[in-house]
């Protein structure tokens, strides 16, 4: 006969199994990856004034190297636009690796200042090797539609008038963000599985992903 699944007296014995008890400890680092506007960057920084985080994104982040290598990382970032790259093609490429040590510089400083969010540049496996506890995190959004709207807010796609193009913008800032982390990584960017946790913007809204990303942050269990 099998056990009734509804009695307070299962669920309290299974409830004792070490399976079941995991407990979730404040990361050093939280790596958040995001689709093009999914709202992610404005949903990071509220979580990390609410959650005791400092917020680094590639600008913040070549805000702690010296201007020459700043000028290098800038240069590059629009080399990653090119939608013929792949990210084999990064791997071979030494100015390539010169950069990604450059980011991964600029994480290190940013680390020994205490906990933070790495929006869209770091890389859990490098922070780990770093020895620093990572929790990745995506955001992504289903609403294309949405997406569009919000795209249209930013200086750079304002004059977009065509859904066509603004799909192609869209695209072609998710295809930079990709090859630059699948270079690096052998997890492949935008997939659910993986990443520790997954948060559809759509649904949960910006408010509340804030809400819920801080209250990781704030998380004191040890």
């Amino acid at each position: 006969m099998r056990d009734n699944v509804h009695s307070r007296e299962f669920w309290d014995g299974v409830e004792k199994k070490a399976t079941f008890q995991k407990q979730f400890k404040r990361p050093d680092c939280i790596i958040l990856d995001s689709e093009y506007c999914s709202m992610g960057r404005m949903i990071a920084v509220k979580a990390c004034e609410t959650g005791g985080y400092a917020y680094y994104d590639a600008e913040k982040l070549m805000g702690l190297l010296k201007p020459e290598e700043r000028n290098l990382v800038a240069r590059y970032d629009k080399i990653l636009e090119n939608m013929e790259l792949r990210a084999e093609d990064l791997r071979k490429d030494e100015e390539f690796a010169r950069v990604c040590e450059l980011y991964q510089q600029a994480i290190r400083l940013a680390l020994k200042e205490g906990s933070c969010l790495i929006h869209e540049c770091g890389i859990k496996e490098k922070i780990e090797s770093e020895g620093y506890s990572c929790l990745s995190v995506l955001f992504y959004a289903m609403d294309q539609q949405e997406k569009r709207e919000r795209a249209k807010t930013t200086a750079i796609y304002k004059d977009l008038e065509t859904s066509e193009e603004l799909d192609k913008a869209i695209e072609k800032e998710d295809h930079r963000r990709r090859i630059y982390h699948d270079a690096l990584s052998k997890r492949p960017w935008g997939m659910k599985e993986a990443y520790d946790l997954c948060l559809n913007t759509d649904v949960m809204g910006r408010k509340k992903s804030a809400e819920f990303l801080g209250a990781l942050m704030a998380n004191e269990n040890q």
